[in-house]
């Protein structure tokens, strides 16, 4: 009779145990979500199309974070999130360091298209409102993923 009821309790707390480590980390503000690879991931490298400015870029892409540099100078660098739902797409890029300390903390919000190796990406300033469309007289680079 003693076996049954230490088997008895040994199921209750293991079933308590079980219980408890499966919602140990539901919810918890500690454990950030594993960062997704997106369809940007990679180093492009391109230019304005405007035909007079001559600067180069480079985007540095891995998992949410970005670095931007004009002919070899980083410009900033940051995060993103990117809405693949909108037509075009929508990416908005947050300034996390910036030789402009005042762009620190802004978001940069752009529209975006990606055909094959080709990205073609239209952007005003931090802190700006986000182009209408992809044709619009602001910045507008062109990339090659290298």
């Amino acid at each position: 009779m003693r076996f049954f009821k230490i088997a008895g309790h040994l199921i209750i707390v293991l079933t308590i145990s079980v219980v408890f480590l499966s919602c140990k980390n539901n919810g918890n503000p500690a454990s950030p979500p594993v960062p997704v690879k997106t369809e940007l991931e990679g180093t492009w490298v391109g230019n304005n199309t405007d035909g007079i400015d001559q600067t180069s870029y480079t985007y540095i892409v891995a998992l949410d974070s970005i670095i931007v540099d004009t002919n070899s100078i980083e410009k900033f660098r940051g995060t993103f999130t990117l809405d693949t739902a909108t037509s075009p797409k929508q990416i908005n890029m947050l300034v996390t360091k910036s030789a402009m300390v005042s762009d620190v903390g802004k978001t940069i919000p752009a529209l975006y298209i990606l055909s094959g190796n080709i990205l073609k990406i239209t952007a005003n300033g931090p802190g700006s409102q986000r182009p209408p469309n992809l044709d619009s007289p602001v910045p507008v680079i062109s990339m090659i993923l290298q």
